[in-house]
């Protein structure tokens, strides 16, 4: 090998191309999210249903007492048929719903409809329905209910937990992974598209086809509608396509341009070679695939 008619200052190009999009953390799904609220809401009604359970009632007519065991029989089907309003309002905010869009009752507002009190909860829907029980503690008709069923403001309090919305996340966050990703692939198409336009050969042409292909692919398969995800995923497009349309077009060319080339000293070794493989780089997520891509001069 002959180094004096390099075009490249070092015998070895070596490309790591780790575009495969399990690098990237993905996002918890919707339902993912609703599991989760559903699982904090059971467990909020077990706690409420084992400190109504160690109250002390002494002070409560038999009717009441009648009535307040009922309730914690009613609370208990509530929290089994797990059916919870959703937040679709208030974004990162835990806030109560008595009813929400869907119809859907929050815990204080079964146990009074079960009671046979729809009308209560129709009002306090219509005027209050965001509001906090203790809020709602100078409602002469919400406290007459209580009273006759057992039940103190605080325990009613305790009953009715907020409701927790959607998440808003930074739209201009990109994560670590896909930022390292798309330095490495958009430096490597770069590169290619450098050796085709000023040093032409075949192999330049190959190198632009792969480096320029995985960088279109890291950039679609990273748009997820975020905006600083999708502008580093829109760049990793465009360099890609550049560097891809330059490799294509310098394998189009006639042999008779490539020849005439190889007699500048500019000109790539024609002995050059190409290989490309599949690579394994461990990381502290995991391990990463990608490929490796190595051009001998």
């Amino acid at each position: 090998m002959n180094s004096s008619r390099l075009a490249l200052p070092a015998s070895v190009f070596f490309l790591s191309l780790a575009f495969y999009p399990g690098t990237r953390d993905a996002p918890p799904t919707g339902s993912d999210l609703r599991r989760l609220e559903v699982a904090r809401l059971r467990a909020h009604f077990d706690s409420v249903d084992s400190e109504l359970g160690d109250a002390k009632t002494l002070q409560l007519t038999p009717a009441q007492r009648t009535a307040r065991a009922t309730l914690v029989g009613w609370l208990r089907d509530y929290r089994e048929e797990g059916t919870f309003p959703r937040n679709d309002r208030f974004p990162n905010q835990a806030v109560p719903f008595f009813r929400d869009n869907d119809g859907v009752l929050c815990a204080m507002a079964y146990l009074i409809e079960r009671s046979g009190r729809g009308d209560l909860v129709d009002r306090v829907a219509a005027t209050r329905n965001n509001a906090f029980i203790a809020e709602l503690a100078g409602d002469g008709e919400l406290l007459a209910w209580l009273d006759s069923t057992g039940l103190t403001v605080a325990e009613a309090a305790r009953i009715q937990p907020g409701y927790n919305g959607p998440i808003i996340e930074d739209d201009d966050e990109v994560s670590a992974d896909y930022a390292l990703t798309s330095i490495v692939v958009s430096g490597s198409a770069l590169t290619t598209l450098g050796f085709n336009l000023f040093a032409p050969s075949r192999t330049a042409g190959w190198a632009g086809v792969v480096a320029g292909s995985a960088a279109v692919i890291a950039g679609a398969v990273n748009l997820d509608g975020s905006g600083g995800t999708d502008k580093i995923a829109t760049a990793n497009i465009i360099v890609g396509g550049g560097a891809l349309v330059a490799g294509v077009y310098r394998l189009l060319r006639p042999r008779t341009d490539e020849l005439a080339n190889r007699k500048s000293p500019q000109t790539i070794d024609s002995n050059a070679r190409i290989s490309v493989s599949p690579t394994m780089t461990p990381t502290s997520d995991g391990t990463r695939l990608g490929l490796a891509v190595r051009t001998r001069f």
